[in-house]
């Protein structure tokens, strides 16, 4: 990846500011609240997948869920159906 398209990248994405050092760029996820220094080699080396799974360092998780034998993910449910998983009764196996 280029330089410039991390930088547009991040500059296109709500959450995510960065700060040109000596060395390489220092992103931040405002959202998450994570800091990462990406090197000039670790950004021409891989691509921007990789480089905004490291920024996020394992922050930016989806939840599932398993009701009536379909999963679906939590991230898209409106407020009350989030509620609901909430006041749900969790056992553990």
């Amino acid at each position: 990846m280029k330089l410039d398209n991390l930088k547009g990248w991040l500059d296109e994405h709500e959450g995510w500011e960065y700060e040109a050092d000596e060395n390489g760029l220092v992103v931040r996820n405002t959202s998450l609240g994570t800091l990462t220094h990406c090197t000039f080699d670790a950004i021409e080396k891989n691509p921007i997948e990789v480089l905004t799974a490291a920024c996020t360092q394992g922050k930016d998780v989806d939840h599932i869920t398993r009701v009536t034998g379909y999963f679906s993910k939590t991230s898209g449910w409106n407020k009350g159906k989030a509620a609901e998983l909430r006041d749900r009764h969790k056992s553990s196996v």
